[in-house]
């Protein structure tokens, strides 16, 4: 299958004549090679630009509201930011690299606890794909429903003092006392986001790269959110950075 590009007009480039084995182990390769695990049959064409599209366009904002409120939090709280400092520091260089991310576990923590006061994506929608009673209403087969991550994410009845902020909720060996469906900030099931996993290596290497060079004071108590498609910063986020 040829691959062709496009230019940021619409416009369509000049075909790369290039096989998936030819390619290498690229995530296009990848998504090439990819088969449906029922039928066995390779994705289309049009499957493919859609999630090519959906992980280099879909993560600049979601990532950056996820940065942007992480670092308002640590503004906020500076014992949380001296410690992931000091796990910056440990790692004995100034430039973390994807070798270093299974040191930063609190910088994790962080990102983790970000995500579930500030999911980028607040609403995900499923269809219905047979007939079923949620809490006494009839949803019939095909209907489209919403379901509100921000929500679940700070409800109490799943979450102590669901708006503290507190990375050590995902500390290493809590994770069985959360249930499964009360943190989806990615989403869950085989349509989950196809870039969590990157999201998470730029998010981590990013702040802690930021927080290693720098000290972070927040000016504001509020941060602001707005929704038009996913959640961003609804105005401007003052802080005081002062480079270490």
């Amino acid at each position: 299958m040829p691959v062709i590009f496009w230019d940021v007009l619409g416009r369509q480039g000049h075909p790369i004549r290039a096989t998936a084995s030819e390619m290498g182990p690229l995530l296009l390769s990848r998504l090439m090679n990819a088969t449906d695990p029922d039928t066995g049959k390779p994705l289309p064409d049009a499957a493919i630009c859609d999630e090519l599209i959906v992980f280099m366009l879909a993560g600049h904002d979601t990532t950056a509201t996820t940065l942007t409120y992480a670092l308002w939090q640590l503004g906020r709280h500076r014992v949380v930011q001296d410690r992931l400092r000091a796990e910056v520091a440990s790692l004995g260089h100034p430039d973390p690299t994807p070798e270093d991310v299974p040191r930063l576990t609190y910088t994790v923590q962080v990102l983790h606890e970000a995500l579930r006061l500030c999911p980028p994506g607040a609403v995900i929608s499923r269809t219905a794909v047979r007939d079923i009673e949620i809490d006494g209403y009839r949803v019939e087969a095909g209907s489209v429903l919403g379901f509100g991550v921000w929500a679940v994410q700070r409800d109490p009845a799943l979450w102590a003092d669901p708006l503290r902020f507190d990375p050590d909720r995902f500390a290493p060996g809590r994770a069985k006392a959360r249930d499964r469906w009360q943190y989806l900030p990615f989403g869950a099931g085989p349509r989950s986001c196809i870039g969590d996993h990157f999201a998470m290596l730029e998010a981590t290497l990013a702040l802690a790269t930021i927080v290693g060079r720098c000290q972070i004071g927040s000016l504001g108590d509020d941060f602001p959110f707005t929704v038009p498609f996913t959640t961003v910063a609804g105005g401007p986020v003052p802080a005081m950075v002062v480079k270490r």
